[in-house]
């Protein structure tokens, strides 16, 4: 990739920015083609075939790379003023991502200060997810909802009043060690589907070891509701003892129950991934689940997360989808982002496309080769290209 700035006024300049030569993968138009994209201020002004005379300000030679919709990471915790949150900023050049879903680093008790400290200021869209945990994760290693006085689902709802542009749903952490089991477990699932309901939003669920089952969860869900780790491990998980998908898990997918990667630190297996695939089923959305403790292994990034689904066999148009039109349809703004139509944000990812063998684990440390790595070349978020890109490329190198 390189870049350039023109004289506009030797050149007659037309638009503020164009990105020549690459291979522009846009699902939500069926288009994968060479194209030339061209930015007028803010908004995507073109998409122009090779050759089309044209000139900008500023132009990025993409020759070779990719051309995508800015990523949409539907789950990271980017609330720096908790034990696990990490600052927005970065994980936005270094990969992609020019749109982040919070999923319920706070609640209602500390859900104004979240936006007033971090997503108002940031340049980075950041959309938020109230937990239904009043603290949110500021004790998160305590187990939030284990005393069910903190579960507070008229708060939720007010909370989302008060910010509808950027609350837009409702966060449950399901495990044991965090609802608690029997009664008070169920109780704080039917409160979090309450707070969903009422606030006329979604739900987003992450399992762990749960006192329910995945099917026991997803017959609780509704059309637009989230299940997110869902290639997760252990004794919670979509696949039967002989790795097959459960019929209430798929029958909930066919109702429109999204199915969310959430890598993290502790939620990704190989193993499930690969019978999932076999057995028909793929994630709906993918997504890192960044925070503090797994932002340098084994998640890293978006592009990264994405390329171990190239490596497991999904084609790379799919894998575009699932991190562009894909999350925008679950946030209810699949006609302004996700997208490189004409008109639309010009929120705009460039990314190489290398060739391996690179190393790349899942959440218990087992590591696979894969033959191509995806790292970010350049990130423009609303017209503009953002400092700094991708840089852990030799960190995945195969040896042999």
């Amino acid at each position: 990739m390189f870049y350039k700035s023109v004289n506009g006024h030797e050149r007659g300049n037309v638009y503020d920015l164009l990105i020549r030569g690459g291979t522009v993968v846009d699902p939500s138009q069926g288009l994968h083609a060479v194209r030339d994209i061209a930015v007028s201020g803010t908004t995507i002004a073109a998409i122009l075939e090779p050759g089309h005379g044209q000139s900008a300000q500023h132009e990025i030679e993409a020759d070779g790379c990719l051309v995508t919709a800015g990523l949409i990471d539907l789950h990271v915790h980017v609330y720096p003023h908790i034990p696990l949150g990490l600052e927005p900023e970065p994980l936005c050049s270094a990969g992609g991502v020019t749109t982040m879903l919070d999923a319920g680093s706070a609640g209602c008790n500390n859900f104004d200060a979240f936006r007033r400290s971090t997503i108002d200021l940031s340049r980075t869209q950041i959309l938020g997810l109230v937990n239904l945990a009043r603290p949110g994760l500021v004790a998160a290693e305590l187990g939030e909802l284990l005393d069910r006085r903190h579960a507070d689902a008229q708060g939720v709802i007010e909370t989302i009043a008060r910010n509808p542009d950027v609350a837009v749903g409702v966060k449950l952490r399901a495990g044991t060690h965090i609802i608690g089991s029997g009664a008070d477990g169920w109780a704080n699932l039917h409160d979090a589907v309450r707070a969903a309901r009422e606030s006329r939003t979604w739900l987003m669920v992450h399992i762990g070891e749960c006192p329910m089952s995945v099917p026991e969860i997803v017959n609780e869900l509704s059309p637009g509701d989230v299940l997110t780790h869902c290639f997760k491990g252990g004794s919670t998980r979509i696949t039967d003892d002989q790795e097959k998908v459960y019929d209430d898990v798929r029958a909930a997918r066919e109702r429109g129950v999204v199915f969310d990667i959430g890598h993290g630190y502790g939620s990704f297996n190989w193993e499930v991934a690969d019978a999932a695939l076999a057995d028909g089923f793929e994630p709906t959305t993918i997504s890192t689940d960044l925070h503090i403790k797994n932002l340098h292994g084994p998640v890293y990034d978006m592009p990264t997360t994405m390329s171990k689904f190239l490596m497991l066999g999904v084609p790379l148009d799919r894998v575009i989808a699932m991190a562009t039109v894909n999350p925008a349809r679950v946030l209810g703004r699949d006609g302004d982002i996700g997208t490189l139509k004409p008109g639309t944000v010009a929120d705009i990812a460039v990314f190489e496309q290398l060739e391996g063998p690179f190393k790349l684990a899942d959440s218990y440390g087992r590591e696979r080769s894969g033959r191509t790595l995806l790292v970010a070349a350049a990130t423009i978020r609303r017209g503009e290209l953002l400092p700094g890109g991708g840089g852990r490329r030799m960190r995945f190198r195969c040896c042999h």
